[in-house]
């Protein structure tokens, strides 16, 4: 008895039914498929035969082949499978017939399908590579299909373009081409390039493209509506805070006031317009969105799948969603903002009250009246005005000293003690001085080629009185020296004064003099030496830019 096994009787089915139409079902078909590739891009070619063959029993095989040339189905021009043939890079040479056969245990072919590939360059697409699409103006017009194979597995796709007649590329967010209301301007030929690379080593790095045209013709007239979710999209997952109150609308476009939108979670029915429940779903006056509402976040809703289905006359069709809890703040990069911003403002104030501290201070104390000045010190001047003997020809001169004195008690409202106006006649010169020294609260140096007095000894007792008063701290020094004077030192008789005092004199605030560049109220001069003097109570206004006469 003969085994009548699935592959026997099918052929013996499809030799019964070839017999009556007088053909034979293994002889292979004089019909090829047009393939239409454009140069330089992946030819992929899907046998019809394994779909047949798998359901068959016996050593069967699928055999491709080249009828156009000598060119061999091998790596790395092309890749197959059981079912596919995938050229990687078409050229002219590939363009011919091309077969996929069934074969026995022997090696005869039991069936053949044929395809006929035709190559074209320029143009990114040709009449027979055209997939025509119909739209009606002001109606919404279905989304463009960016491959229409099946692309094995062994490749992986990373992104695709859209152009518009080949030469115009679209944004990104054309998306699928989908139109809620089409226009005139939406005519022309849409072509989407994929890209793709294929798992080898042969082929690493190497990128391959696989394009689809779809001809979109927009006119006058009406077409039947296919019912569809718009949104959201299927596979979407939504970033919620826990507690809060979530609502997502679904929309559909339906065909018949008899099309059902509702809501369900998991395998439940969410219910409608039940607003005392922590989940329901509200429809709108068309029926054509519904609106589901989570009043408070929690766990549960994070585990829960909720469906969007939409069902019609013909069919259903729905989309799935998914909740997670939004990713906390990183408070670290906002601490690290807030320090970095804190830094900037302790740089910025520092330098800038390092560059304008003078002023600041001038400002704050003399003008907005922010002191401490102690009035019952016990002081009875600001300053005591002292000229020292200069070794040198660099002193201030006498003008000079008197101008400066006068502007210190006529523009800035200071109390001086004038040697040659507060001594009495006839004093010893060291004791009025010391007792000027004592009685004031800075004590300003003026160098000088006269000195005060022509005597040696008088020098130096007014400078050994000077010591006892800076070494007690009684007195603030204030040294005036002019601009060609040594930074580094101050204009004294160093060496015959002891060890203290030279280091009381050379530790003394220094203030320059630089002549007429000095002369005016706005210099760096008196800036300096009114920070260095005591804050004053009384004062004449000053006069912006006004210049010593």
């Amino acid at each position: 008895m003969v085994k009548m096994t699935p592959l026997f009787m099918f052929l013996v089915l499809s030799a019964t039914k070839e017999l009556f139409r007088g053909g034979c079902a293994l002889c292979d078909s004089p019909s090829h498929e047009p393939v239409g590739v454009r140069e330089g891009e992946m030819a992929v070619l899907q046998c019809p035969l394994p779909t047949m063959a798998g359901h068959m029993e016996g050593n069967l095989t699928l055999a491709w082949s080249n009828h156009s040339g000598p060119g061999e189905l091998q790596e790395p021009a092309v890749w197959m499978s059981d079912d596919t043939l995938v050229i990687l890079r078409v050229s002219p040479n590939h363009q011919g017939s091309y077969s996929c056969s069934l074969l026995n245990a022997s090696g005869q072919p039991l069936s053949t399908a044929w395809f006929n590939i035709t190559v074209f360059s320029g143009q990114c697409y040709t009449d027979m590579t055209v997939y025509p699409v119909t739209c009606y103006l002001r109606q919404s017009c279905e989304k463009l299909t960016c491959t229409s194979v099946s692309v094995p597995q062994n490749f992986t796709k990373h992104n695709y373009t859209w152009y518009k007649n080949c030469d115009t590329e679209l944004p990104s967010d054309f998306g699928d081409g989908y139109l809620t209301s089409a226009s005139e301007i939406d005519n022309g030929y849409y072509t989407c390039t994929s890209y793709y690379t294929y798992n080898s080593n042969l082929h690493d790095g190497q990128v391959f493209t696989l394009s689809r045209t779809t001809g979109r013709t927009v006119e006058e007239g009406s077409s039947p509506v296919m019912p569809k979710i718009i949104e959201p999209r299927d596979g979407e997952v939504i970033e919620v805070d826990m507690g809060s109150t979530v609502v997502v609308v679904c929309r559909a476009v339906l065909s018949s006031e008899f099309d059902n939108v509702y809501w369900m979670e998991n395998r439940s029915f969410v219910e409608k317009n039940q607003k005392t429940l922590p989940v329901f779903y509200n429809v709108s006056q068309e029926n054509d969105q519904a609106s589901l509402v989570i009043s408070q976040v929690s766990e549960e809703q994070l585990r829960n799948t909720y469906t969007c289905q939409l069902d019609y006359s013909s069919g259903n069709d729905k989309v799935s969603i998914t909740f997670k809890q939004k990713s906390p703040p990183q408070f670290h990069f906002l601490v690290l903002g807030i320090v970095g911003v804190f830094v900037v403002t302790v740089v910025v104030v520092t330098v800038v009250y390092v560059k304008l501290k003078v002023d600041i201070i001038l400002f704050l104390r003399d003008d907005l009246g922010w002191h401490h000045h102690n009035v019952s010190d016990g002081k009875r001047y600001d300053a005591f005005v002292l000229c020292y003997k200069s070794d040198t020809e660099s002193g201030v001169s006498e003008e000079d000293r008197r101008q400066v004195e006068g502007v210190l008690e006529e523009e800035y409202g200071y109390s001086l003690c004038l040697y040659d106006r507060d001594v009495l006649p006839g004093d010893a010169v060291a004791e009025a001085v010391l007792g000027c020294i004592e009685q004031s609260r800075r004590l300003i140096l003026v160098p000088s080629s006269l000195g005060l007095n022509p005597g040696q000894d008088s020098q130096y007792s007014l400078l050994t009185g000077l010591h006892a008063a800076l070494v007690e701290r009684q007195t603030w020094l204030i040294l005036i020296q002019t601009e060609s004077a040594p930074d580094s030192q101050v204009d004294l008789k160093l060496d015959s004064l002891p060890e203290a005092l030279r280091l009381l004199a050379q530790s003394g605030h220094t203030v320059t003099w630089r002549g007429s560049h000095s002369k005016p109220l706005s210099s760096a001069f008196w800036k300096e030496l009114r920070y260095r003097m005591p804050a004053t109570t009384r004062r004449r206004p000053p006069k912006d830019e006004r210049t010593i006469l």
